[in-house]
Parts: structure tokens; sequence; C-alpha cells
């Protein structure tokens, strides 16, 4: 009996962790039990305002998807002590601080990336600890932990990229999304003069937005002459496939989510990597919960649904948008499209998340349905483009573009829009090229 929601019914509720002043009481115990860990902040959403989920912890509870998700972003290396570049931020956008009845601050909530409130919490980071760890290398990683301090994003990319230059033991780069990985190549290759300056003289340049962890960046830099002579050896070369591997002869993966709207700089990524590196994608994921875990390696659009943590429910597409539809995991239909819908432990209550999934198959260990991601929900999110009388989806654009990327030099990434400047409308596509 209860019935579909999304996400402008709750809030009324949302709203309280915005209050000023910030009081505890109007807070505790509102979505879930207690007060939120911290509160993930949309980084992608379609048509309107961020959004904000609060997240709790749940001690006696633990998360399956999390915790895999988890082991996928630090992958073991080999027994040589490879090194994994994990491209993650640790920031927020603010605090909220609750007052008790005494009027005094009561923990610390912190609004932050999804990915960035689930290395915290699993890590046990408290904000009021940044200062300390801003200070601290881990031992398998590439980069000092200050580089994940890092607002702006331009200084972000050069450092993950030059610590990643200088480590000669570097077998993995996680960049959370392809897009990212591309970004970090096309970084390296601009600006391969500048990091091979600071390889060679072991100077942090004055980059902007860093000077409250330069100093602790610069402990981990130290003069390299030696590497840096290797890389004006190797030059400029991106127009030669696998330029990227020369770069670091040691790397065998790079771990990226890869399908939907990551998908379109795959051929890009491909060719800077070459054949001998492998790509895997990592979670469907969003600000609400992680949906799905990688199915297998070798195809970058293969999920398995994860069922431990929320109760997921599926909606049929072509079926009317009523809670009397759903279907459970255990009964979805094989060749089906479905949008997802979650009761999660964070207080939402079938919940549309908008993404539909197709159903491929099922895996034969558990049963737990295998898909692929298809598109955001045109009936939820309005995304599809109307010109005269007909409609165009989502999933119509990637293929007029994925059909013409050859003639117009491949496309890494594209945007459309209605064009009206003559008599009949039109399509135009504003397309950025490898």
């Amino acid at each position: 009996n209860v019935g579909l929601s999304v996400y402008e019914d709750y809030l009324l509720f949302t709203s309280r962790f915005f209050d000023e002043p910030c009081k505890k009481s109007s807070m505790e115990n509102l979505m879930a039990p207690g007060l939120p860990c911290f509160i993930a902040h949309s980084s992608g959403t379609s048509g309107g305002a961020t959004k904000h989920f609060q997240k709790y912890h749940h001690r006696n509870h633990v998360s399956l998807s999390t915790s895999e998700a988890m082991k996928k972003l630090n992958p073991p290396t080999s027994n040589g002590g490879g090194k994994n570049c994990i491209m993650y931020s640790l920031g927020y956008r603010q605090v909220v601080a609750p007052l008790n009845e005494d009027g005094d601050v009561e923990g610390q909530i912190p609004i932050c990336l999804m990915t960035s409130g689930v290395i915290r919490v699993s890590n046990n980071m408290v904000v009021g600890g940044d200062a300390i760890y801003s200070t601290i290398k881990v031992p398998n990683c590439s980069s000092p932990l200050a580089v994940s301090f890092i607002q702006n994003y331009k200084p972000f990319l050069f450092m993950y990229a030059l610590f990643a230059l200088v480590e000669p033991k570097l077998e993995t780069i996680n960049t959370l999304f392809t897009t990212t990985c591309r970004d970090l190549c096309r970084a390296i290759h601009d600006q391969l003069g500048d990091f091979i300056h600071c390889i060679e003289t072991g100077v942090i340049p004055d980059l902007e937005g860093i000077d409250q962890v330069k100093e602790n960046l610069q402990r981990f830099l130290q003069p390299n002459p030696d590497r840096a002579e290797e890389l004006r050896k190797i030059g400029k070369a991106i127009e030669m496939q696998g330029w990227f591997k020369q770069i670091r002869p040691e790397l065998r993966v790079i771990l990226a989510t890869a399908s939907g709207p990551f998908s379109t700089v795959i051929p890009e990524t491909r060719h800077y990597i070459g054949p001998d590196v492998s790509l895997e994608t990592l979670t469907i994921a969003s600000s609400e919960a992680f949906l799905a875990l990688a199915y297998d390696p070798r195809d970058l659009g293969l999920y398995k649904v994860v069922g431990s943590d929320d109760v997921i429910e599926f909606l049929p597409v072509d079926e009317p948008e009523e809670s009397r539809y759903l279907a459970q995991t255990g009964n979805v239909d094989l060749g089906k499209k479905y949008e997802v819908v979650l009761t999660t432990r964070d207080g939402f209550w079938r919940y549309r998340l908008g993404d539909v999934v197709e159903v491929v198959g099922f895996d034969p260990r558990d049963g737990q349905p295998v898909v692929r991601y298809v598109e955001l929900s045109d009936s939820l999110f309005n995304v599809h483009i109307r010109i005269a009388n007909e409609v165009t989806t989502e999933t119509q654009l990637p293929s007029i573009v994925d059909a013409t990327s050859d003639l117009l030099g491949g496309v890494s990434e594209f945007c459309v829009c209605p064009d009206y400047r003559g008599s009949v409308g039109r399509y135009a596509f504003m397309v950025e090229l490898q």
C-alpha cells in the first residue's frame, strides 16, 4: 500500500538541516535513528537545483554494496609493492553543526559528494581531523592525502597526475569516471613540460587553491632528474596508441564507471592506454544509493544488482506509474526494461531513482538480476527534446553521435539543444572532438 515517491516529497524534512539556527532537536531521528554522519549532494542532477540526501551510520548493519565498492576502489597490488592512483575528493561544500538545548555544537556533518562521505565513514575520518589527515600518505597509494583536499578541479587533476608520473610502481589508476581519466591523460599531454620541470626540481608549483595543502604536498616530492629525462625522451606522442603505457610501463588497469553518459569517451581512453591496459567499469551509483556492481570486467555495461542494503524494486517502463505494478528482484523478466525504485535505510520509501535498466540475465550464484544501464526515465526527469510533434529520447541522441563520430573526427563528448534559428526547428549538436 506504500505509494511511489520522488525527491520533492522529502523537501520538508531535508530543509531542516539548513535551518538557522541549526537545532539538533529538529533534525535528530528525522529520516533514520540519530543524526546523519554526512549529507550527500548530487553531482550531476538532471534539470534542477542540487539535491541533498542524509546518510546515517547503521551500526548493526554491514553494507555489502558499500564494502564491495570500497574494495573495488582500492584493489590489491602485486607482491612487488605496486601502487594505486585513486582519484577522489575529501572536500565538502559546508559543514552542518547542530546545536543542543544549551546552544553548544554537537557534531559536524559535512555536505559532500557520496564518494567523499563513504570514504570518510569507512575510514572514520571526521571533519575535525582533516589537518592531520592531510599530512599522511597511504602506503599503497601514489598520492598523499593532501591532494584529495584540493577543491579546484584543474590543480586537483594536476597533482594526482604529478604523483602518478613520479611513482615507478604504478599499477592501477582509479578515476571513478572515464571522463576524469580522459582529462588526466590530456592534462599530462598538454602540460608535460610543467610536469617535467616539477619532477626535475622537486618543487610543487604555485597553483590556485592549493595554499592550505602545499606544504604537505612538498614533503612527498623529491627531485628526480632521471625520471624527468625519461619523460623528456618519450615526449608528447598522444597520437600514438598506448602512449600512456609508455609513460607508466607498470600500469595494468584503469578503473572507471564507463556506462551510460560516460561511454562516449571509451574510444579515446582506449587509444591513450593501449591494448595492454585493461579498462574496467565500477558501479551504478548515485547520491541516493549504490545500485549495482560491475559483473564482468570484459563488458563495461554489465552490472549485478546488489540486494543487501536497500529494498530494490522495479517499475516496468511499459506499465502505469503505480506501486501495484512493481516487481521484486526475484520476479523481473529477462529482456524487459524497468525504472529502479528504492526503499533505503536512510529514510526513503519507494523512491523513484529515475535510472532505467534492462534485465539481461541472472547471476547463477544467487539469482540476483544482471542489468545494463539504459537511460534516465523520460517521465521523471523530462530528459528528451521535443521539436514540433516529435520526441527524441536520451537513448537516441548518443546513437546519432556514434553513427557520425568517425565522419566528424571522433567525438569524445557532446550536448544537444533545440535550434530554432531557421524557419524549421532542428537539433543542434555541440561536439568535442578527440
